[in-house]
């Protein structure tokens, strides 16, 4: 009985021995017996085939049952020319013992590819077509759109096979440039070699499939380049094997536009990059079908006419049914329903406890999943409008006029309002509770400098409010006495933009001949007035007569003002007033001391003075200036002499132009310009001064002198 009860104690601990192995490894799988064909299963023809790449077999991976062979599983090398052989030569199978979650890395002692890797190929066995699952037809048409390849398919299944080795190996034998090379930085597929075994037995050499089939080989290629470039950008988080899409959260909403409505938006989120199929249908809230009665919108609202929702995944789009199919549906609401299907991969990784030389492979599996979301939206009556003014520059209308101040009367009630940094006030959600005309009214009160108010008498805008669409609504809306094009009706908002013109500034200049002095050789000094403003048109020349014997001995100077006048309605500075000294003349610093000598414009000698710069001048204000100029003594400089002076900087608080002239520009015809003459005659008695004679031709030569000396001087 002892003996009996040991023997049973010592049975049962062997079995927990046993259990407590195989929960101690849960990597720890049945012995499968993995082997390598050169020729795959046979095709329709009866025919088996077989593949090189350049000199390299691509041998097709199949298990045994016993003698049987199994080729319908998908199953990949990680790592081409491993050793795959065991102690009997030429057969080439080999036992496999233990197996991992490939997609789990966490469950692999150790990682069988290179960790920059992992993700590419993870992503390679996500995509890759695998013949025998039960989503085969779609995954080999999803994979084949992909690749952009279309037409007439030339590639076999077995072709398929092939090009996901290779582009497996591409990243897995990075050394070896048979299986990874890059031309012109594309990934560049090798020379492709396909024999027939014939059901006979027979065989045929290794031929290139470039030559045999050009447009088949092509296909090779274009797919090849496909799965290692899009490999190449895989993240864990595009290969997630979860649903691959997903109806985005925002709640679309209805608007009436025209004679439509508009729902959205909707978007449809792709969440990762696992193939799928879609579909979607639009309904009423009965589930009554809208096929044909809706327009697919893109994100601007505008008609799509070539593509369907499906085309549409990751992009913002909208709905658009017109007012009378949902009146005469009587629609309530729109159901937006989508549903597809997806697969998840499994990835097993096979290697050998006892032999870690043996051929890292992984067989991959697939499993059908399907999805759906779906959201309402209920049809809403807003009987609302609201209205903005929008205020701006008359003379740039992007620029908005903040600080502008009214008085607005609307169907609410009358208040106060100021344009903010946009130039805008908004009033929102003016009830309609019928249709017919609202009237507001519209009083600036206040405009912001250094703008005109807009006008003394206030601004009606008439708005007309209709049903449209089964909603009440601003359908149209005109502003008494200004411009039409100044009113908008949008979204139901009725916008008005109206514009202040900004005030003048303005600047003038008038030059004249105040007096001439004389001063003989014994320094006695005459002194005479001319008795001239500046408002002479034109101004007669101040003359001096010489004695002959005096052109020597005398000095004759000239004092000339130069009163700057503020026209405008904006205070400014004239900050520098130039002069043009005639030929004959000359600048004395002594005489001058509050202006400075300026650079010759075109050999004309200029001087200046900034003596206003801080003389600020009020609309209908003026401040004067004086230059005196020396007369060179010379018998040949005899004649009409004319000075010209002009504003060559000016300034105000608000950078607002001159309305009329250009500083500095040296242009007759502006009012910041103008000159004054003086004429030296050798008389034959002593010297005498006339002032105020001018002939007829004195007056044309005055009149032309400017013009003569800017361009011809």
């Amino acid at each position: 009985m002892k003996k009996s009860r040991l023997t049973i104690l010592a049975v049962f601990c062997l079995i927990c021995a046993m259990a407590l192995s195989l929960f101690a490894t849960s990597v720890k799988a049945t012995t499968m017996e993995f082997g390598l064909q050169e020729y795959r299963k046979a095709r329709e023809d009866g025919a088996q085939y077989a593949y090189k790449v350049s000199d390299k077999y691509v041998w097709k991976i199949v298990t045994y049952n016993g003698q049987t062979i199994d080729y319908d599983k998908a199953i990949y090398c990680l790592k081409a020319e491993q050793g795959f052989y065991t102690s009997s030569p030429g057969v080439f199978k080999q036992e496999y013992d233990t197996s991992y979650d490939f997609k789990n890395k966490t469950s692999m002692p150790t990682l069988p590819v290179a960790e920059e890797d992992y993700n590419s190929i993870i992503w390679l066995l996500n995509h890759a077509y695998i013949q025998n699952a039960e989503t085969a037809v779609q995954d080999k048409a999803t994979l084949l759109a992909n690749a952009g390849i279309s037409g007439t398919i030339e590639l076999t299944d077995d072709d398929l096979d092939v090009i996901q080795q290779l582009a497996i190996w591409y990243f897995t034998n990075k050394e070896d440039s048979v299986y990874h090379t890059d031309f012109a930085g594309e990934p560049s597929l090798q020379v492709v070699l396909e024999a027939k075994k014939a059901s006979d037995g027979g065989t045929e050499d290794y031929k290139a499939v470039e030559d045999k089939n050009r447009d088949r080989w092509d296909q090779m290629e274009q797919l090849f380049k496909y799965l290692v470039t899009n490999a190449k950008s895989a993240t864990e988080a595009s290969n997630a094997n979860e649903a691959p899409l997903s109806l985005d959260k925002t709640t679309p909403a209805v608007t009436a536009e025209g004679d439509n409505y508009i729902i959205g938006p909707y978007k449809i989120d792709k969440n990762n990059d696992t193939p799928y199929t879609l579909n979607v249908k639009i309904t009423d809230r009965n589930g009554n079908d809208l096929t044909g009665k809706y327009t697919l919108l893109d994100s601007n609202k505008a008609d799509i006419t070539d593509k369907t929702i499906t085309d549409l995944v990751g992009q913002t789009f909208y709905l658009k049914i017109s007012a009378d199919t949902v009146v005469a549906d009587t629609i309530d609401g729109i159901r937006f329903s989508m549903n597809g299907t997806y697969t998840t991969t499994t990835a097993t990784y096979w290697t050998s406890s006892t032999n870690n030389t043996v051929q890292p492979i992984v067989v991959i599996e697939r499993t059908p999943q399907e999805f759906s979301d779906n959201n309402e939206v209920f049809f809403t009556v807003s009987g609302k409008y609201s209205f903005k003014l929008v205020k701006v520059d008359s003379n740039d209308a992007t620029k908005k006029l903040q600080g502008v101040e009214f008085e607005i009367t609307t169907p609410t009630g009358t208040q106060n309002y100021t344009t903010d940094e946009n130039g805008e006030i908004n009033i929102a959600d003016i009830e309609i509770t019928n249709p017919g005309v609202d009237t507001i009214t519209i009083k600036e009160t206040k405009a912001p400098e250094p703008y005109k108010i807009l006008l003394e008498e206030p601004l009606v805008l008439n708005v007309t409010k209709d049903l449209l669409n089964g909603s009440y609504t601003a359908t149209d809306a005109e502003l008494e006495g200004y411009d039409e094009n100044a009113v908008q009706i949008q979204d139901g908002v009725v916008t008005i933009t109206v514009a202040n013109e900004p005030k003048i500034f303005d600047l003038a200049l008038k030059k004249w001949v105040s007096k001439a002095i004389v001063t003989n050789e014994d320094g006695s000094q005459t002194v005479t007035e001319t008795g001239h403003t500046g408002d002479e048109d034109p101004e007669p020349p101040a003359k001096v007569d010489l004695g002959r014997q005096d052109i020597n001995n005398v000095t004759v100077k000239f004092e000339f003002q130069i009163k700057i006048t503020n026209e405008g309605e904006v205070a400014g500075y004239a900050t520098e007033i130039t002069d043009y000294i005639p030929e004959g003349l000359r600048f004395v610093q002594e005489d001058n001391p509050d202006w400075y000598t300026r650079e010759p414009l075109d050999g004309r000698e200029r001087v200046a003075t900034k003596l206003l710069e801080n003389t600020l001048l009020q609309p209908g204000e003026s401040a004067t200036v004086s230059l005196i100029l020396t007369w060179i003594n010379g018998q040949d400089n005899m004649g009409l002499k004319t000075n010209i002076a002009e504003i060559s900087q000016d300034d105000n608080e608000y950078d607002l132009p001159d309305i009329d002239s250009t500083p500095d520009n040296f242009k007759d015809g502006e009012d910041d310009i103008d000159d004054a003459p003086v004429i030296l005659t050798v008389a034959l008695g002593d010297t005498v001064l006339y002032i105020g004679v001018a002939t007829l031709a004195v007056a044309v030569l005055t009149a032309g002198i400017f013009i003569i000396k800017k361009y011809a001087i």
